[in-house]
């Protein structure tokens, strides 16, 4: 071999070396790659609703593991395994007990730890790891992955899953979005969830058990599926998981960083401004204009309520916060306008004695459910009722479900739904 030659190998393999320790160097959860155009267009384009080799393997960061909390604290919880499974404690390899199948029983607090069907374990943090998933039953509910009860003071007990991210959002965009709205709005519901769950993790602002609820708390999760009476209804979907995969690893950032990406179910024509109604989001949340809801059944809403039951809630509210309020004589709008994105609006409350003012947001968690669906809306008074005009169903901030399907039905591509909801924000895709 010629001394050209020996320089030329030697001078290859110095570059590869290079390239490779370079990779090394690169933690693989930090690795992200902007879309561009190429990219943008395949990703634009309808997805092969399969799961068979066409399919995208999944970035490492669907792979990763996320804690939901599937219940509240309670009492009792209902549990049935349908295959073979072992008891564990959490964060151990330790079998306190294993078996092929459990029938339906019960999951109860004793003074010293957890009790499930008969058999008490001296422990207060249990995991239930199945041999095949999805196995475990929760309160009517099967999931995925393993599933862990911790005991809390007070004898109350939570249950949380535990499973891949991508298994997760599987379920998420079928819970939060359903197939009729198409694939682009499905796939922009991917991305923000995506991005939501991992702000949250990354975030470290989670409980010190669970990441997140599987309710509108955090984003509605329902597994694999759940019992509805005597019915059996998916959680998930080929055509959810096929989302997921076609959307792998892709986020939204602002300002090189990952956010809060908060959405809500219909804006009625205008999204809120992030930060009128959540300290932390960021500028990326801005009020738009929205006129793809109009077909959503809640683009516009009238209810009515009797004024005592306001008035007793008022005074309940008010009470504590040490504030006196008695009966209520009148309502009226004292800051913002119902129809205004910016801001949420104030009300002022008298009682003939005292005035106060509350926030429409406020008073609408603590009416009645599914009387009032946004905080945005007018008040009527009506002899002994209250009449509520407003638009949009929660609080409007972020991307619009309903003007996501407008737009995808429009001809809008995931990319640009993203983008319109959540100003100055660029996709990437994490490794």
């Amino acid at each position: 071999m010629s001394d050209s030659s020996i320089r030329s190998r030697a001078a290859t393999l110095a570059l590869m070396f290079l390239v490779l320790f370079a990779l090394i160097l690169v933690p693989w959860g930090l690795r992200r790659q902007d879309l561009t155009e190429t990219q943008k267009s395949r990703f634009a384009s309808g997805p092969v609703l399969s799961l068979g080799a066409e399919s995208k393997p999944l970035a490492r960061i669907d792979q990763e593991s996320i804690r939901v909390a599937v219940t509240g604290l309670q009492k009792q919880l209902d549990l049935s395994i349908d295959g073979p499974y072992q008891f564990r404690p959490v964060g151990s390899s330790k079998v306190l007990s294993r078996g092929d199948k459990l029938a339906a029983t019960t999951v109860t607090a004793t003074g010293s730890g957890l009790k499930i069907g008969k058999i008490e374990y001296a422990i207060t943090r249990l995991e239930i790891v199945p041999s095949q998933s999805p196995s475990v039953w929760i309160n009517g509910h099967e999931y995925r992955g393993t599933v862990r009860f911790f005991r809390q003071q007070g004898g109350s007990i939570r249950a949380i899953n535990v499973l891949p991210i991508a298994e997760y959002l599987a379920s998420v965009v079928d819970s939060e979005m359903p197939t009729s709205f198409g694939v682009e709005a499905r796939k922009a519901q991917a991305i923000v969830a995506r991005t939501y769950a991992l702000d949250v993790l990354r975030s470290g602002e989670g409980n010190a058990e669970f990441d997140l609820f599987a309710s509108t708390s955090s984003q509605k999760y329902l597994g694999f599926q759940y019992r509805d009476g005597s019915r059996r209804l998916a959680g998930e979907s080929e055509a959810s998981r096929q989302i997921v995969r076609d959307t792998t690893g892709i986020v939204a950032m602002f300002q090189g960083r990952l956010f809060r990406t908060y959405y809500s179910a219909v804006c009625g024509g205008q999204t809120t401004r992030g930060t009128a109604v959540f300290s932390d989001a960021v500028s990326a949340l801005k009020s738009v204009s929205c006129e793809y809801c109009r077909e959503a059944k809640l683009y516009r809403w009238e209810s009515e309520l009797p004024k005592a039951v306001v008035s007793d809630k008022l005074k309940e509210h008010f009470r504590g916060e040490g504030k006196s309020f008695d009966r209520l004589l009148s309502m009226k709008l004292a800051s913002g306008q119902s129809n205004s994105g910016l801001e949420v609006p104030e009300f002022e409350v008298r009682d003939g004695k005292r005035s106060h003012r509350i926030s429409a947001a406020t008073l609408r968690r603590l009416l009645p459910p599914g009387k009032v669906y946004s905080p945005f809306f007018t008040v009527t008074e009506n002899s002994d009722k209250l009449q509520f005009s407003g638009r949009g169903h929660g609080h409007a901030a972020g991307l619009c479900q309903w003007g996501a399907r407008g737009q995808g039905l429009a001809g809008k591509t995931a990319y640009e739904i993203v983008r319109y909801y959540y100003t100055g924000a660029k996709l990437v895709q994490l490794q």
